[in-house]
C-alpha cells in the first residue's frame, strides 16, 4: 500500500486529539469498523488503491484529501453504492459482503449523515426522523403515532436537544435541521456502539451552529460510538479529531495519524504533496495603477429582502468585495435578489449604467448588461449533472456564437482554455458534469460565467465544499478576474477566504446597520464585527 505514516515514531493507531472522543471510560476495543486493501477501479482508472482504515470506538477519525482523492468513493462502497473491486469491509467483528445491504449496515448500527442532510422539507420533524423505521400494527398495520413520536423524543434526549416534533422541517433554521438528521441517524444504535458517518454535513450550516453541531458529535463519541467525518476545513479537521487518513490520488498518503502530533500547515502538506504558499492574494498592482479611481460597476440602493434590510453597496472595476454575516442577516438572499430570481425584495441596483428596479424582471437584460451569478448549489442551480462538461461550459455562449448552425470547434478551445487555466480535471469534455469531483465542477462553473466577459461577478460560497488546493484556485481566479477589470462580490460565512482575497467586507448584521471593514482586513476583524 502506498501510505506513509507521517509520524513514524508514533504507533499510528494511537489516538487522545483535540477531540476528546475517548469513550466513557477512555479505554479502546476492538474496531467498530475495520477497512483492508479497499480498491475500486472505473474502467481502466484506479480511483481508490488498496486503502487501510480502522475506526474504533469512542474515536472521531477524519478522512481528509482533495477533490477527487478517492473519499467519496470510500464513502459509497461503505454505504452500498459502489462494490468494491478488492478489499474488505468489517464492522464490530463481523465481515460485511460487498455491495453492503442496508440490512447489513442497520444490523451493525452504521449510519451516515450526507452534506445534503437528506430532509424533507414537507414532513414534520417526527416524520424526518421516522422514516423507514415505522412499526405499522399487526392487523390494522397503522402507523402508532404514540409510539413514533416516544422514539423520536428519547433520542433528541440521547443528544440532548429539544425539537418540535411537529414542526414542519422547511420551517426550521439549520442547525436544528442539522440536528434532525443526527437524530434519524443514531435513533437505532445502542448507545456506545456502531459507528456514524458525517460526510461533509457541515459544509452548508451557518458558522453560529458549528459549536453545537460539534459538541453532539463529542457526545456520542463519548458514549463509545465510533465517529468517521468527511471534511474540506482543515481547521475543523484540527480541533475535533482524533485521528485522520489522508487520501491522495486514490491512495493513503498517511493512516490514522494522531491529530495532535500535526500542524495544520502539515495536514495540508499530506494532503497536497507539496507546501501550500500561504498568505494574502493581493490585487496585480499593474492593474490598478495611474492612481485614478476606477469607475463604479455595480452599486446597489436600499436593497432588501425577507430578512435583508437595506443593503448600500458601491464597487468599482478592480475590486473585490466580501458580503459575510451570521444568523437571519439576509446573506443567503443577496445572490437571488441581485441575479433576478427573488420576487420578495425591493431596492434599485446598477450594473455598468443598466439600472434596474428590484425585484428585476427581466433577468435576460440584467445578464446582458454584464451580470453573471455563481449559485451556492452548483448541482442544483448552476450545472445539469447528466450534460457533458463542454455543454456546460459553453451553455451561455451558444446562441451567440451558434447563429444558424453550432460549429463544434470554438466550444473545444473554450473547454482547452477552462482546463488550462483552472486545472480542471479530468479533461474529459463529453463527461457529465456529475462524474466530475466536487472542486472540479466548481472551477467549471466558475469558467463557464468567467468566458462570458461579464462586468460584475457575484459568487455566493465559491469555496464550499472544495478541497484546500482547489480553494486556493478559485480565490486566484477571483482576484485575476478584478484584475482584468471586472467587480466580484464574494458572498460567504468563510471569513477566511475573505481576509485572503477581498479588498474591502461588509458584515451584515439582523436588525442593524452593517459594518464594512477595509485595507488588511483579517480573518478575526470579520469575525469581531459579525459577532459584536
Amino acid at each position: 500500500m502506498r501510505s506513509t505514516d507521517a509520524h513514524p515514531h508514533r504507533d499510528p493507531v494511537e489516538t487522545g486529539g483535540a477531540g476528546g472522543g475517548t469513550g466513557s471510560n477512555g479505554a479502546r476495543g476492538r474496531e467498530v469498523v475495520e477497512i483492508k486493501g479497499l480498491t475500486k477501479r472505473f474502467g481502466r482508472a484506479t480511483v481508490l488503491d488498496d486503502v487501510d482504515l480502522t475506526i474504533e470506538p469512542g474515536e472521531i477519525h477524519a478522512l481528509v484529501g482533495q477533490n477527487g482523492s478517492g473519499k467519496s468513493t470510500l464513502i459509497k462502497i461503505l454505504s452500498g453504492v459502489y462494490t468494491a473491486d478488492a478489499g474488505r469491509i468489517s464492522v464490530a467483528g463481523h465481515r460485511l459482503a460487498t455491495p453492503v445491504r442496508p440490512a447489513d449496515l442497520r444490523e451493525h448500527s452504521l449510519a451516515f449523515v450526507h452534506q445534503d442532510l437528506g430532509l424533507v422539507d414537507d414532513l414534520t420533524v417526527v416524520e424526518n426522523v421516522r422514516v423507514g423505521q415505522y412499526t405499522p400494527g399487526r392487523l390494522s398495520r397503522k402507523i402508532d403515532w404514540a409510539r413514533e413520536r416516544r422514539l423520536a423524543e428519547e433520542t433528541f434526549a440521547r443528544l440532548n436537544a429539544e425539537i418540535p416534533l411537529d414542526a414542519r422541517l422547511g420551517a426550521l433554521p439549520a442547525g436544528q435541521r442539522a440536528v434532525v438528521a443526527i437524530a434519524r441517524a443514531v435513533q437505532g444504535q445502542r448507545p456506545g456502539s456502531g459507528c456514524v458517518v458525517f460526510d461533509e454535513s457541515t459544509q452548508s450550516l451557518p458558522r453560529e451552529t458549528l459549536p453545537e453541531f460539534y459538541a453532539i458529535l463529542r457526545s456520542i463519541a463519548r458514549s463509545g460510538t465510533g465517529i468517521l467525518i468527511v471534511s474540506h476545513r482543515l481547521e475543523e479537521v484540527m480541533s475535533l479529531a482524533d485521528r485522520v487518513t489522508v487520501l491522495r490520488d486514490g491512495a493513503a498518503a498517511a493512516t490514522g495519524v494522531a491529530v495532535s502530533d500535526l500542524t495544520e500547515a502539515e495536514l495540508s502538506r499530506l494532503i497536497l504533496g507539496r507546501e501550500l504558499a500561504g498568505g494574502r492574494i493581493a490585487a496585480d498592482p499593474g492593474a490598478t495603477a495611474g492612481g485614478e479611481t476606477p469607475d463604479v460597476a455595480f452599486e446597489a440602493v436600499g436593497v432588501s429582502g425577507r430578512t435583508l434590510q437595506g443593503l448600500d453597496l458601491r464597487v468599482h472595476r478592480g475590486e473585490v468585495i466580501g458580503i459575510t454575516g451570521a444568523g437571519d442577516c439576509g446573506l443567503d438572499e443577496v445572490a437571488a435578489i441581485v441575479g433576478g430570481t427573488s420576487s420578495a425584495c425591493a431596492g434599485r441596483i446598477t450594473v455598468g449604467d443598466a439600472a434596474f428596479e428590484v425585484p428585476v424582471t427581466d433577468a435576460a437584460a440584467l445578464h446582458g448588461a454584464g451580470l453573471a451569478v455563481i449559485p451556492q448549489n452548483r448541482m442544483a442551480d448552476g450545472l445539469a449533472a447528466e450534460v457533458s462538461a463542454i455543454a456546460n461550459l459553453t451553455l451561455p455562449r451558444v446562441r451567440r456564437r451558434g447563429r444558424a448552425f453550432l460549429s463544434r470547434g470554438w466550444q473545444h478551445e473554450e473547454f482547452k482554455e477552462a482546463v488550462a487555466t483552472f486545472g480542471i480535471t479530468p479533461a474529459e469534455p463529453h463527461a457529465p458534469a456529475a462524474a466530475f469531483s466536487g472542486g472540479n465542477q466548481q472551477k467549471l462553473l466558475l469558467s463557464k460565467w468567467l468566458l462570458n466577459a461579464p462586468r460584475v461577478l457575484v459568487a455566493c460560497e465559491p469555496t464550499q465544499a472544495v478541497d484546500v488546493g482547489a480553494r486556493l484556485d478559485i480565490l486566484r481566479a477571483l482576484r485575476a478576474a478584478a484584475d482584468a477589470g471586472k467587480a466580484v462580490v464574494i458572498c460567504s460565512i468563510e471569513v477566511q477566504d475573505l481576509a485572503v482575497v477581498c479588498d474591502r467586507v461588509v458584515v451584515l448584521r439582523a436588525g442593524r446597520d452593517p459594518v464594512e471593514l477595509g485595507g488588511e482586513v483579517t480573518a478575526d476583524a470579520i469575525t469581531e464585527a459579525t459577532y459584536a
